[in-house]
Formats: C-alpha cells, sequence, structure tokens
C-alpha cells in the first residue's frame, strides 16, 4: 500500500471510532454508520469493509459501557463491514452526483435508503445475536426482537435522517475524496 492510503485508513478509522464515543451517552443516536458509510464512499469497497472491522472493532472492545458479548461484537462487525462495502460500491455514483440542487433529491432518497436498510440490518443482527446465542426458542427470540422494537424504530429513523441531510452536506463539502 502507498503511504498516503495507510494513513487515510488510519485517520478515517480513527474518525470512526471518535464518532462512535461522542454520541455514546445519547441511546439510539450515533455517527459511526455515517462515517464508516463515508469511508467506504472515500477509500472504496476493500477498504471500507476493512475500516468498518477494524473501527467497528475498536469501538466496541474499549467501550467505557463496557465489552460486549462476543455474538453481539460479531454482529456488530459483520454489519459495520457491510457499511463500509456499501459506500464503497456507491463511490462511482456519488462523485458524479451534485448534492443540494433540484435534480438531487433522488440521490438524498436513495443515501435515505441505504441508511435505512444498513441501520435495519445492523439493528436486526445485534438484536438476535444475543438470544441465538443464549439458545432461546422460537418464542422467546420473537418477544426479545418486539422488545427491542421502539429502540431499532428510533434508531433506523435517526439514522435515515443523518444519511439523507448529513452525508450529502459532509460529501458535498469535502471535495478530497473525489480526485481519489
Amino acid at each position: 500500500m502507498q503511504t498516503r492510503t495507510i494513513t487515510r485508513t488510519a485517520f478515517l478509522i480513527a474518525v470512526c471510532v471518535v464518532l462512535g464515543y461522542i454520541f455514546m451517552p445519547v441511546p439510539n443516536i450515533e455517527m459511526i454508520t455515517a462515517g464508516i458509510f463515508i469511508a467506504g464512499v472515500w477509500m472504496g469497497p476493500r477498504l471500507g469493509i476493512f475500516i468498518g472491522i477494524v473501527a467497528e472493532a475498536i469501538f466496541s472492545l474499549l467501550n467505557p459501557m463496557g465489552f460486549p458479548p462476543p455474538p453481539l461484537l460479531l454482529s456488530q462487525i459483520i454489519a459495520m463491514s457491510l457499511t463500509g462495502c456499501v459506500g464503497g460500491l456507491f463511490r462511482k455514483m456519488l462523485i458524479e452526483r451534485q448534492f443540494f440542487s433540484i435534480k438531487s433529491w433522488t440521490t438524498h432518497a436513495l443515501l435515505g435508503l441505504a441508511g435505512f436498510l444498513l441501520t435495519s440490518i445492523y439493528d436486526f443482527l445485534t438484536n438476535i445475536s444475543f438470544p441465538l446465542a443464549a439458545g432461546f426458542d422460537l418464542e422467546q427470540i420473537r418477544i426479545t426482537l418486539v422488545m427491542g422494537l421502539p429502540f431499532a424504530i428510533t434508531h433506523i429513523g435517526v439514522n435515515t435522517v443523518i444519511f439523507i441531510l448529513v452525508v450529502p452536506a459532509f460529501l458535498q463539502r469535502v471535495k478530497a475524496w473525489r480526485s481519489l
């Protein structure tokens, strides 16, 4: 790898971890997902996966609220590696877009849909990881998922808005990612 690529990758991992810690005290509001998605856009799908794995592992393993159980940690890492990959897959389309123009509403909607789906996958994987690992039967798993639904709906809604408003605003203002 070139020194520039290694440096950018390390920088983006650090930024994603910090974004995770900034909003930690506020339930269901987080920016690490958007950060990893943007890192994927900036660096491409392969490095997006790597950034998602490393950033989420550091964030979760050094979490001041406690170490996650291994099934939860694995589901978090899988979901965030997918987020980085999807960001990388959006790269080419986003390079060609002008955000905040009259014609860009479809890009905002597409980013919102990506945020909705990626957060839904994250919440499903993390919410089902413990009951499966604990050997719950289907009824107990269903109850666990239903009990977590209000938190998941809030998390999904907030991330959808972040992907509609914050992600394009960042990508519009930080032109450096377009020149890679």
